[in-house]
């Protein structure tokens, strides 16, 4: 999953408020955002997740998703919303991916 244009500008904009302007509401962690981008994530899960046969449901592991998860969840710790969207974007990459090798395998183990 390619980062968007709009996507990297955002990154950039938040950076450079965060830098220029530390102590103002647009250089703080914005739950609202993160909850928004992460419901977008979710949501593209889901349409995938439904396509899956029962066999294929059971045959699934998303424990690839683990280590993207530590990264989102370090990226809000240290208020870095950058590396958050990354993180989340790798997150559902590998979601995906795994949904599809179950699919392709057709819920074989």
């Amino acid at each position: 999953m390619r980062r968007s244009r709009r996507s990297l500008v955002e990154d950039s904009l938040l950076g450079l408020a965060r830098y220029l302007l530390p102590d103002t509401p647009a250089a703080r962690w914005d739950a609202e955002w993160a909850h928004e981008l992460c419901k977008d994530a979710l949501a593209h899960l889901a349409k995938a997740y439904t396509g899956l046969s029962a066999t294929e449901k059971e045959a699934l592991d998303l424990s690839c998703q683990n280590v993207w998860d530590r990264r989102m969840h370090a990226a809000g710790l240290a208020d870095d919303p950058a590396a958050f969207r990354a993180a989340l974007e790798g997150w559902e990459r590998v979601g995906l991916e795994a949904m599809q090798r179950v699919r392709v395998k057709g819920g074989a183990a």
